[in-house]
């Protein structure tokens, strides 16, 4: 197991300054979207507060997130109720703070994250949002600069496992406490989004404001809320969520003048097995080098070398999976002892399009 110790000592990458004064930056009068040239009167405001901006980003997550259990995660201000139970963390950086390097982001994250899965211990937060809300990343191109630092971004967050690698999927792991006071760990999702997503292969991972690595573990979400007595049983918990996961593919064409969906659900045939779904990207890598790298805007439709076909919901049910299978810790919690708290048991898996690719 990996523990969360601190570690700030990450590996030898151009230093983040200079990697932002070289980012190659849209210059275009074309914008981003309406919905997201409104928040960035906002975050891309020298004057504005933090609580102002960080207002605009949830009200924008609200409104435009196509991840259902993103926009119930922005509502968590406004009481369970609202979101559903279902709670976010978010450790925020501005220029100041890229200004003072990566030993700087990497302390900060630590300390957020620890804070974050003490909380998660109880079922009070099961998502962790990192925002870096900067005008040069939110006018970054993509393309190799900007790949080489979304992952050196990335290096700051998952320091135990830094210098990440490009196209693997990462597994963050999130406490919950038991109704006998046991101990046990889910998987969580790390994800990249920014805002020159906007209109290309990736066009659901757009966001204002620069880069956001956004984690969410719904297995850990669904069982919280049975913890919590706000459902009734796990079999309800896990309905609620893979339906919300469900309603999420084919969401992603908020603001694209095509409304072009980066994500849809495979249609029923034999052979196909259920809850499987495609995307343009694998949607659980956390930096996906030809993805993040690519700058060509997608306006009509797809390229069909770029889809993933076989991107799959049906891990997410109340079945007992066995330790070994992969599904298990998104299902099931793996038991831990206290002092494991703020370990991460899962290693990086590089991602494969093939049918058979589980992680």
């Amino acid at each position: 197991m990996i523990a969360l110790d601190g570690k700030t000592s990450l590996p030898a990458r151009a230093g983040l300054s200079e990697a932002l004064a070289a980012l190659p930056q849209d210059t275009g009068a074309a914008g981003f979207g309406a919905d997201i040239d409104a928040a960035h009167e906002v975050l891309l405001a020298p004057d504005a507060s933090a609580e102002e901006r960080e207002t605009a980003l949830l009200g924008w997550l609200r409104r435009s997130q196509p991840c259902l259990f993103g926009r119930l995660a922005a509502r968590s201000w406004q009481g369970p109720g609202a979101s559903k139970g279902l709670g976010v963390d978010i450790c925020w950086f501005g220029p100041e703070d890229l200004a003072r390097g990566h030993a700087h982001l990497a302390a900060r994250i630590w300390t957020a994250r620890a804070a974050w899965k003490r909380r998660a211990v109880t079922g009070q937060s099961s998502a962790f949002l990192i925002v870096f809300n900067d005008e040069r990343l939110a006018r970054a191109l993509p393309g190799p600069e900007f790949a080489d630092l979304c992952r050196s971004l990335a290096d700051s967050y998952l320091s135990e496992w830094a210098p990440l690698a490009f196209d693997t999927v990462y597994a963050e792991a999130v406490p919950l406490e038991q109704p006998d006071g046991s101990l046990v760990l889910f998987k969580a999702s790390t994800q990249l989004f920014y805002t020159a997503a906007h209109q290309r292969r990736n066009h659901d991972r757009r966001i204002p404001g620069g880069v956001v690595i956004s984690v969410n573990a719904p297995g850990h979400y669904a069982h919280s809320l049975v913890t919590r007595g706000l459902l009734p049983d796990l079999g309800a918990a896990m309905d609620f969520v893979r339906d919300n996961a469900h309603r999420t593919i084919g969401n992603g064409g908020i603001g694209h003048p095509d409304r072009l969906t980066s994500s849809w659900h495979n249609p029923a045939r034999p052979g196909c097995p259920a809850d499987t779904f495609s995307a343009t990207h694998q949607i659980d890598v956390l930096v996906q080098k030809d993805v993040v790298g690519d700058d060509t805007l997608r306006l009509g439709t797809h390229r069909e070398e770029e889809i993933w076909p076989s991107l799959r919901l049906d891990y997410l049910t109340a079945k007992d999976f066995s330790v070994g299978d992969p599904d298990h810790g998104w299902a099931n919690g793996l038991p831990i002892e206290h002092d494991a708290l703020l370990t991460n048991p899962w290693e990086p898996v590089v991602a494969a399009n093939t049918p058979d690719f589980n992680y």
